[in-house]
């Protein structure tokens, strides 16, 4: 049991970004004997709590999370994703579930009704998604994380809600949120680092989250997203670029091009 529970408390470090040695200076020891606690896992209780305490989580939280690691990454049935892209509220209600929302705290944030809340849940309930217990309980019958189809059925309302955000964002950049834009030339190289950091970026901050859930009232969480694209830049189609408005050649040709393959002209 020691080991479980120090290798759940070495999780809770890593989740809070908190090192040895500031572990041990937030308990006036030296580091050595951090380290010494951690490899030998086996101290008394006091000492424990001491530690706990220390990294800012209660002891009864890092029993409970003892096995609830991220855990690997489930889907959802096609036929399922084909009936929630019909739905679009009814998949919306179910990811806020799969992010540990409480159907009271959906209700909270989406300003719906007990009636409203209750017919979502009884409709994902027939489609096996969540099982409903009293009132307006409901238990997820899928594991998650989820990692959803984004070529599937279910594509268009992904690309709605990540423009939404980023609308969002780009008018709320004072004090909610952060919204960076650039194109720069660089070596592929260059560029697959940027990629591997930014992808332990997002993993690190799917541990936090996933310790914050397992560890905070829900009334203590917030809802955030993070929309993230990086890419050898596709100038032509983000950013097109038509002929000059007096180049009447290369305009008929680009009218007959466009025609052929069904798309709109470039933009002039």
């Amino acid at each position: 049991m020691n080991s479980l529970i120090f290798e759940a408390l070495k999780r809770t470090l890593k989740a809070k970004g908190v090192t040895y040695r500031a572990l041990a200076e937030r308990m006036g020891v030296s580091e050595p004997t951090v380290k010494r606690i951690f490899h030998e896992r086996n101290c008394k209780l006091d000492r424990l709590m001491e530690i706990c305490t220390a990294a800012g989580v209660e002891l009864e939280n890092v029993l409970g999370s003892m096995n609830r690691g991220p855990g690997p990454v489930n889907h959802i049935a096609p036929e399922i994703e084909r009936k929630l892209a019909g739905r679009p509220a009814l998949l919306f209600i179910f990811v806020m579930l799969s992010e540990k929302f409480t159907p009271e705290g959906i209700m909270r944030s989406q300003g719906l009704s007990e009636a409203s809340m209750f017919l979502y849940l009884r409709d994902l309930k027939e489609l096996g998604l969540v099982a409903l217990g009293r009132g307006l309980s409901a238990r997820l019958l899928v594991e998650t994380p989820i990692q959803w189809n984004f070529e599937g059925p279910l594509r268009p309302l992904f690309e709605m809600t990540n423009k939404n955000f980023v609308g969002w964002a780009i008018t709320h950049l004072e004090r909610e949120a952060t919204f960076v834009s650039f194109s720069r030339r660089m070596r592929p190289e260059t560029a697959e680092m940027v990629r591997r950091e930014a992808e332990e970026l997002a993993d690190r901050a799917k541990l936090l989250a996933h310790h914050d859930q397992h560890t905070t009232p829900e009334d203590g969480l917030v809802g955030y997203k993070w929309t993230f694209a990086f890419g050898a830049t596709p100038f032509p189609v983000i950013m097109p670029i038509g002929p000059h408005p007096r180049d009447a050649g290369a305009q008929a040709n680009d009218r007959s091009a466009a025609a052929a393959k069904g798309r709109p002209p470039l933009l002039a």
